[in-house]
């Protein structure tokens, strides 16, 4: 009893430092972003109180560096802590699945497989939908409509690196696949979707992604899972541009 106590003790510390570096990283990322905005305004020839300005007026813009930075201190956040916190004597990308032993075609396939079981969740709520003759809005394109390319490339290649790190990667092995996948299904709510669509989807999606992680140790098949998951919104957005 009193070894099980001091583990859960050691979990709970762990996971305290975890938040503390995850909100620390978060605040500096943030700013930074702010700040690199601000010097970019200044390169195109703004004045100093003119980029100051539009860096509180262009909410827009300054949402998306913002969740951008946000994206970028869920990796920086999770291997900060096993550099210094959960340390170990193997390197980072074996303990996160990401050692190039684990870049097999069967992982890349399993990614493959993996959203192809998304697409299918999606098709059967559109039929389903479509029978019910009720409109199911998931907001994903309201979101990215008239977002900056870098912005829509992020989205594609970069967001998915950073939060399989964080969701799979990290707390996969720390939390359980369950814990992790409400983690991660839980900031969707501000989609704002017909009955939390994108959370239930997001929530399939970590589940089936951490099982998948767990009987492989690795990153890749959820990363290309994911990265074809943010890529069809996109897609769609790009298609109705044209």
């Amino acid at each position: 009893m009193a070894a099980r106590a001091t583990g859960m003790q050691s979990k709970a510390k762990k996971a305290a430092y975890f938040t503390l570096i995850l909100f620390f990283i978060m605040f500096l990322f943030s700013v930074a972003a702010e700040g690199i905005y601000y010097a970019y305004l200044l390169a195109t020839g703004v004045s100093a109180q003119g980029a100051y300005q539009l860096l509180q007026s262009n909410t827009a813009m300054l949402e998306y560096v913002l969740t951008a930075a946000a994206s970028f201190s869920f990796s920086a956040a999770a291997l900060l802590y096993l550099r210094f916190v959960d340390k170990s004597r193997k390197p980072l990308s074996v303990r996160l699945g990401l050692s190039a032993s684990r870049l097999t075609f069967r992982n890349i396939g399993l990614g493959l497989l993996l959203f192809a079981v998304i697409l299918a969740f999606e098709a059967l709520v559109s039929a389903a939908s479509g029978a019910a003759g009720v409109s199911i809005q998931t907001n994903v394109n309201l979101l990215l409509t008239g977002a900056p390319a870098w912005f829509l490339i992020f989205t594609v290649f970069l967001a998915p690196i950073n939060e399989e790190v964080l969701f799979r990667g990290l707390m996969v092995p720390r939390i359980g696949i369950v814990a992790s996948a409400i983690l991660f299904a839980l900031p969707h709510i501000t989609y704002d979707s017909t009955f939390a669509i994108e959370v239930i989807a997001a929530l399939l999606f970590g589940v089936l992604a951490g099982y998948v992680y767990r009987k492989t140790g690795s990153l890749y098949a959820s990363i290309t899972a994911h990265m074809l998951v943010n890529a069809l919104p996109v897609l769609a957005l790009l298609l109705l541009s044209v």
